[in-house]
């Protein structure tokens, strides 16, 4: 049998690479004569640099930057064919952050745009594609426009130091983008993410993820009036599906040039995935938590639905089924959860590997049934 195994990070226990890895570990443990492709997947955010580069054969490097709080870090990117594959997060994420340091009204999306130059000057990319998922910030991306070379002036004429965040928009009363042009002349920016947010009001950024990010109610409706004004600074509504995604970094990549794609369908696509299904038998994919919302375009109900329009078999593995899940068993052969026996959260993430490893070993065991 030839297995496709693309799944997606399990959050918090194992990136989709690792997942993918004991999932062909513990089918080839029972069916050693199988052909099995790993394909480590992602939407968009967390993941998004492996899938793509790996599946590209392409290299990995490393790029000093900051993070949401100007401290340096380095950040990872990765190339294939002269296209640069980035997520936004390993300058800006909230999982670089402790959970008492969170203020998006300081937190700054200038790191992201170091990593964006260094690719675009250094490594000479014409392409980039850049997921933008699991920001801390809440900036309208004014700090990522600011390291690319825009520049912020106040009232007094003065230019706004770098590292300006989501409490400082109204501070800018001019701003000057001419060095923006000659950066990104013949640069196409793909961006992908699966949010449709605007980027104000109570669908808009500040209103839908502020809060997840340490926005108080007071913050909250500052953030959201700062990015109204910076918006009309651009002559722009801030009204695109999309805008109000990673805290309107979004926005600022729309303003630049870039487009939007589905996060889900963008690394499929470029990992190979659609031509890889040519005479396979079975797909497994997986996440870390599903309920009948995986049935509604994410990645692993987009990943079934293409697989069912050729006639492939999905079966799903799971860390949790919620819910009636009636949905998910309508689009996928077979939905399990991997989970062994009653434990702990922390001792569920602990052992995602292990079980994952026995879930796969258990269907192999049952390889016909797919055929």
């Amino acid at each position: 049998m030839k297995i496709i195994v693309a799944v997606d990070s399990f959050k918090n226990a194992l990136r989709a690479k690792f997942a993918a890895q004991a999932v062909s570990d513990g089918w080839l443990a029972v069916r050693p004569q199988d052909e099995v492709i790993k394909l480590p997947m992602s939407d968009g955010g967390e993941g998004l640099c492996d899938a793509l580069t790996l599946a590209g054969q392409g290299r990995f490097l490393e790029i000093p930057t900051v993070d949401a709080f100007m401290r340096p870090r380095s950040g990872r990117a990765g190339i294939v064919d002269g296209c640069a594959i980035l997520e936004s997060a390993e300058a800006n994420g909230i999982e670089l952050l402790r959970a008492d340091e969170l203020d998006p009204l300081k937190a700054s999306t200038f790191g992201v745009g170091i990593m964006l130059k260094e690719l675009l000057t250094t490594h000479k990319c014409r392409k980039v594609i850049i997921g933008i998922g699991g920001s801390a910030t809440v900036d309208g991306g004014a700090g990522m426009l600011q390291a690319l070379g825009c520049r912020f002036f106040d009232a007094s004429g003065a230019e706004l130091p770098p590292g300006i965040g989501g409490g400082d928009l109204k501070k800018i009363v001019r701003m000057e983008r001419a060095a923006l042009s000659g950066l990104l002349d013949g640069v196409e920016i793909v961006v992908a993410c699966d949010v449709n947010n605007i980027l104000c009001g109570e669908n808009g950024s500040a209103a839908v993820f502020g809060p997840q990010k340490g926005a108080t109610p007071e913050m909250v409706k500052i953030l959201d009036d700062n990015l109204k004004y910076f918006a009309a600074l651009h002559n722009d509504s801030g009204m695109c599906s999309g805008d109000g995604a990673a805290g309107g970094l979004g926005f600022a990549l729309r303003t630049i040039g870039s487009r939007m794609e589905s996060g889900a369908k963008l690394v499929m696509k470029e990992s190979g995935f659609f031509e890889k299904l040519s005479g396979t038998d079975l797909v497994i994919t997986g996440e870390g938590c599903s309920d009948d919302q995986t049935a509604c375009g994410k990645l692993c109900s987009e990943i079934a639905i293409a697989a069912k329009e050729r006639g492939v078999p999905t079966v799903l593995l799971s860390g949790a089924l919620k819910g009636g899940c009636a949905d998910l068993e309508k689009l996928f052969a077979g939905c399990f959860s991997i989970s062994r026996g009653v434990c702990t959260l922390d001792g569920a993430l602990k052992h995602t590997g292990d079980n994952l490893k026995k879930a796969a070993g258990a269907l192999a065991a049952y390889a016909n049934a797919f055929r």
